[in-house]
């Protein structure tokens, strides 16, 4: 194959209904739609009578998943048997649902010693208002895990060919750089143009707020609900944006990377650096020697024009990770370690049921990972660690089956992605924010994708993407 070229890529599907036609599910262009509703509405707006899982991408996610159970029921699946995503996301889905008994059965309490004084949002609440909070809180966890898995399935279960999996990440990159460039526009400006994307029959679950400031420096929020938020959105999703942009050959093609990068830092959010320094680690250590030895040259370049475009920006940022034992946000979060293990311990296994840890009752756990297992016990985080490892693994698969270089490393990005999301999550509460959450999830299933696609020499094309390195 000619350097720099691509052959052409064809669809090809399994027969699986024994009819001699093809048979699948055509996902690709239901997840497409899913990224738009996830990154590009704004995740305040809501079908009221819902409530929190009332948004768009959820909903419409929800039906992916009654899609694909029918299909699956119909013989419409490519993918026959078990595999590691389907069996471990239906092993999630019977922990959720064994911890929504858990709390339903055993009840909840609002222990004495729970209020923050910092927290604005807590109230005292009797044992039957804690009960009325708290199971409507548990009713909403089980929308929402409904939600997220369907996407995974869909994802990974759904898409035919690498073509399909490239079209999705294109879409992801695209929405991020809508996402960005409000952003940016918010940075300079103040006003969240977010605030003017209005859609008949979803209302506003809080109101729409302008940039907040450290430092004198507009923090963005775009149609995310919060800076940390979508700095964290960001970050996950520039290693697909440098797949992207490393591939196409074309110079434009580093401007969606661009717009992503920068949101990402004018977000102000440790995380947000955290989340990157991680995804760029790992695509770093996947690089031929060439790429290395042009970002280590490009890096400092970029540092310098980047103090004299955006000034104040980076110092700002550098200032984050600096005097961290005096910080009151870091405090705050190691003060509920000793409470929150207390509270583990009393429902070891299952939890208190998935979305039940609310503010008004308990406090705010800045921190996912404890967050999980005080709602999903131990049985549940190490049933979503189980399934995280199993996509960050799986979507290595083509680099060590030594497939093309792009289709290797586009399955590294996506691994690069999955990892620093999550690693996001010891950070803050991460699945209080739709966006990462749904994101989350999406990308467990393109890892999924992945896999499926690597494993079975019936899917996908044969003639894949050009093999250089460049």
């Amino acid at each position: 194959m000619a350097r720099g070229r691509h052959a052409p890529l064809r669809d090809k599907t399994l027969d699986v209904s024994g009819t001699g036609h093809q048979a699948y599910i055509p996902a690709v262009w239901f997840v497409c739609c899913y990224v738009v509703l996830l990154l590009c509405i704004p995740t305040r707006l809501i079908v009221g009578p819902i409530g929190a899982p009332g948004t768009p991408a959820n909903l419409f996610a929800i039906v992916g998943l009654i899609w694909w159970t029918c299909a699956l029921l119909g013989g419409l699946v490519m993918r026959r048997g078990p595999s590691p995503t389907r069996v471990l996301l239906g092993l999630f889905v019977v922990c959720v649902l064994a911890s929504y008994a858990s709390g339903h059965f055993l009840g909840w309490y609002q222990p004495a010693d729970i209020h923050q004084r910092s927290d604005r949002r807590w109230a005292a609440a009797d044992v039957v208002q804690v009960t009325e909070i708290l199971s409507s809180a548990a009713d909403r966890g089980v929308l929402y895990i409904a939600g997220w898995v369907g996407i995974a399935l869909v994802t990974a279960e759904g898409l035919r060919s690498w073509r399909e999996l490239d079209r999705v990440i294109t879409f992801i990159v695209g929405a991020a750089s809508f996402v960005a460039s409000l952003g940016i526009i918010q940075y300079f400006t103040g006003r969240n143009l977010a605030a003017y994307l209005q859609l008949p029959g979803l209302t506003a679950l809080a109101d729409f707020g302008d940039a907040l400031s450290r430092s004198d420096l507009n923090r963005i929020v775009s149609t995310s609900a919060h800076p940390i938020e979508l700095g964290v959105v960001m970050s996950s999703v520039l290693p697909l944006a440098l797949h992207r942009s490393l591939h196409a050959r074309r110079w434009l093609a580093w401007v969606p990377t661009l717009l992503i990068a920068v949101a990402s830092l004018m977000s102000v959010s440790r995380s947000a650096v955290v989340v990157a320094a991680v995804a760029m680690l790992i695509l770093f250590a996947s690089w031929p020697w060439r790429w290395r030895l042009r970002a280590v040259m490009i890096l400092p370049v970029a540092a310098v024009v980047g103090r004299a475009v955006l000034p104040g920006l980076l110092g700002t940022v550098r200032s984050l990770f600096t005097g961290l034992e005096h910080d009151p946000s870091i405090e705050g979060r190691t003060a509920d370690y000793e409470l929150v293990w207390r509270l583990i311990a009393e429902r070891p296994l299952f939890g208190q049921g998935m979305s039940t840890f609310v503010p008004t009752v308990y406090r705010t756990i800045d921190n996912q990972g404890l967050g999980m297992l005080l709602e999903l016990g131990l049985v549940g985080t190490a049933v979503f660690v189980l399934l995280v490892l199993t996509g960050v693994v799986g979507a290595w698969r083509p680099r060590r089956l030594g497939m093309p270089s792009e289709r290797a490393h586009l399955g590294v990005a996506i691994s690069a992605s999955l990892s620093a999301i999550i690693t996001s999550y010891v950070t803050f509460d991460a699945w209080a924010f739709r966006h990462v959450a749904g994101l989350s999830f999406l990308l467990i299933g393109l890892a999924g994708a992945v896999w499926h696609l690597s494993h079975d020499p019936g899917l996908g094309s044969p003639d894949g993407p050009a093999s250089d390195d460049h």
